[in-house]
């Protein structure tokens, strides 16, 4: 299942949080800058670094699902025989895909709420930062679906990050 639209998915979230990283790393040490050193603070600089904030950590969960960097009991694989275990990553994957499923479908309806809603100080329409939400847990979920999958197969994926 690491076929050449997973890896270049893979590599795109990775590269898409490191552009919002040294992002976020531009515009809050500007706003340092100018508040402490040129006594004259930014008047967007905060909120930008705010949904930039919200992006990073809806797409590093992503990420951290494909990678499987969360928190886990990896003691359940030591007590478990392995076809118990592949069983457990299996249902529990599947808790977590019905849980994503429910958050994508309500991200995108209160998007057609906040459709015409702008930021106050960047007045950039409210939807790109809430869309960070459903684009983050769609990731997510098709990652869920690949290590499910993968489980399955008996075949995990790489846990080696790839940029």
């Amino acid at each position: 299942m690491d076929s050449l639209i997973f890896r270049i998915m893979d590599r795109s979230v990775n590269w898409f949080l490191a552009l919002l990283m040294s992002g976020m790393v531009v515009v809050i040490t500007a706003q340092v800058w100018y508040r402490f050193v040129l006594n004259d603070p930014l008047a967007w600089s905060e909120e930008m670094g705010r949904y930039l904030f919200v992006w990073i950590s809806f797409m590093g969960a992503a990420a951290g699902v494909r990678y499987q960097v969360h928190l886990g009991i990896d003691l359940m694989q030591a007590f478990l025989g392995p076809r118990a275990y592949k069983t457990v990553v299996f249902l529990v994957n599947v808790l977590i895909q019905i849980f994503l499923l429910v958050i994508i479908y309500w991200g995108f309806k209160i998007l057609l709420v906040i459709k015409f809603q702008t930021s106050p100080s960047m007045h950039i329409p409210m939807i790109y930062p809430y869309l960070a939400v459903p684009v983050g847990c769609l990731f997510m979920f098709v990652n869920s679906v690949r290590i499910a999958w993968t489980t399955l197969l008996g075949k995990p994926l790489d846990r080696e990050v790839v940029l």
